[in-house]
This record gives structure tokens, sequence and C-alpha cells, in this order.
């Protein structure tokens, strides 16, 4: 079977995507790495937040 990918709605692709993969994704593994990703991304915004306190600059 031949698809052209780019006659898909964008919804359609994903849903299709997302269907092929779901059975592969090990759902523990996902939520460890999206809490360690929140966790990152809230001590690189604190980061910033003190480096805009203490004066810094981008130049």
């Amino acid at each position: 079977m031949q698809w052209e990918v780019e006659a898909l709605e964008p919804d359609e692709l994903r849903r299709l995507v997302l269907a092929a993969v779901a059975p592969y994704i090990d759902r523990q593994v996902l939520a460890q790495q999206t809490a360690r990703q929140e966790e990152q991304r809230r001590a690189l915004a604190s980061f910033v937040r003190g480096w805009g306190a203490a004066g810094g600059t981008s130049s």
C-alpha cells in the first residue's frame, strides 16, 4: 500500500502515526521523562529569572 502523506489532513496523519507507535510506548518511562523535562524547565526558568536579577545581559 502506498499513500501520499501530503494528501492527508494533518490531524488524520497525526492520528495514524500515534496509533502506529502507541503499542511501543512505555508509559512509565514516558511519564518519568515528562516529569524530568518539567523539572528542567522549572530549573531553567529559575536560572533565567536569577540571571536578570543579577544584572546579566546577553551582549
